[in-house]
């Protein structure tokens, strides 16, 4: 949600960011909106300040033992115009709310225009090179007795999964590793609400548009889709000290996302309806937005450097980038064995955007203002047990664990199991 008065004095700038992202939005109508709700408004508190006048009048002919029919009648049918009033008002309000859902954060100077996205850095970290015939992510889960894809549709229908022994092992130590890796770098540990009432997802710009991706409840619970949606949901309505911002927290949430197509486009565990994720959620101020997002990718380099994993970052072109975000960027890792990059993370500054929607505001020695936001994806373990899998599996057809993560898995590598060790 943008500000207002940013609209009116910056027509120019949103039709472009909406032509680059490749959305048509009617800005004219909006405003239109915006002017009837104002004269709406201003004519609901008109007929308010008369009741009051006409209640204050009423009292004085009272004291007076004056005769008030005829004040009583006024004041009825004032009343009733208020009442009508008061239902245009509402009818208003609720058009101008949903065409002002439709705006798109402006677009940061740095946000490519044309058909590719950039890259802007990759790791020194040598990518594998076999000599055999590596084996991809569904191949060495199934050969190791890793996974068990079949009874997971049996359980959960397309794009079901049972991760088995050293694999469920690993997603645990991975998770574990993370909170344990962002917490040294001030990040308050949360486990919030794994399912949020719907309005909450219009907050973080999930709605309007995502509907049909969520998993809800009859009585329109929503399970998160990621961490960010349940953090700016406690927050909502909250108001900040601005001298103790920024506030950086690290949510664990399970996650529920419906994807496009059937398992068979996309196997293994890269893009299921179920995942684990550690999600980053920055609150902080319009002054050091941009610092802190840059801070994360230097986090991010180093936790995934710490792991072994060649890595690189990109930019999004602008239409292929979520209304909320003023900018997104991408983590992605070099998957050796199915030669070809895989995100694991996207990291987004919103301005105000989402904290104007959710009305957290922060206040220091001036006025009240709206704090800025950040999100960011500290880890999906599926995805980098993925990684793993595919850059370092041995011709033996063992799977390296990367050495961080040792102490957590409580083992070393992944070897074919024995006849007595299959599950």
């Amino acid at each position: 949600m943008l500000d207002i008065k940013y609209v009116i004095n910056n027509q120019g700038v949103i039709e472009k960011s909406c032509n680059a992202r490749g959305i048509k939005v009617n800005i004219n109508q909006f405003l239109q909106a915006y002017d009837k709700l104002r004269k709406s408004k201003k004519d609901l508190d008109d007929l308010r300040m008369n009741r009051n006048l006409l209640t204050n009048e009423l009292n004085a002919l009272k004291k007076k033992k004056q005769n008030i029919k005829t004040l009583i009648l006024k004041s009825k049918k004032n009343n009733l115009k208020i009442k009508k009033q008061e239902e245009i008002f509402k009818k208003l309000e609720k058009e101008y709310k949903l065409l002002s859902y439709q705006l798109p954060n402006p677009l940061h100077k740095n946000v490519p225009l044309g058909q590719k996205d950039n890259i802007d850095w990759e790791s020194k970290i040598k990518k594998p090179q076999f000599d055999f015939k590596p084996k991809n992510n569904w191949e060495v889960l199934i050969d190791l007795d890793l996974a068990d894809f079949k009874r997971g549709i049996k359980a959960a229908g397309d794009r079901g999964w049972v991760l088995k022994g050293k694999a469920a092992r690993l997603v645990r130590a991975i998770n574990t590793y993370g909170f344990d890796f962002f917490g040294k770098k001030g990040y308050s540990e949360l486990i919030p609400p794994y399912f949020v009432n719907e309005e909450n997802l219009y907050i973080t710009g999930h709605y309007p548009g995502g509907e049909k991706e969520v998993y809800k409840t009859e009585d329109g619970k929503v399970f998160v889709a990621t961490g960010e949606i349940s953090v700016l949901a406690i927050f909502r309505d909250d108001t900040f000290n601005k001298k103790e911002l920024p506030k950086k927290f690290m949510a664990y949430t399970p996650c529920f996302r419906r994807e496009a197509g059937t398992h068979a486009d996309d196997k293994g565990l890269y893009r299921t309806h179920q995942f684990d994720k550690i999600e980053l959620t920055h609150i902080t101020t319009k002054e050091k937005e941009e610092k802190e997002f840059y801070q994360i990718f230097e986090d991010l380099k180093e936790f995934y450097q710490s792991l072994g994993l060649p890595h690189r970052i990109i930019t999004h072109r602008a239409d292929d980038m979520p209304n909320k975000a003023t900018m997104e960027k991408d983590i992605e890792v070099w998957l050796a064995a199915e030669k070809r990059w895989g995100e694991v993370g996207s990291i987004g500054m919103t301005g105000s955007f989402q904290a104007r929607r959710g009305n957290i505001r922060c206040i220091g020695e001036g006025e009240k203002e709206f704090v800025h936001t950040i999100y960011a994806t500290g880890c999906v373990a599926n995805r980098i047990m993925i990684a793993i899998l595919n850059n370092f599996q041995t011709k033996n057809n063992e799977i390296e664990i990367p050495k961080v993560l040792h102490k957590y898995t409580g083992f070393k590598k992944i070897e074919k199991p024995t006849r007595r060790d299959k599950l």
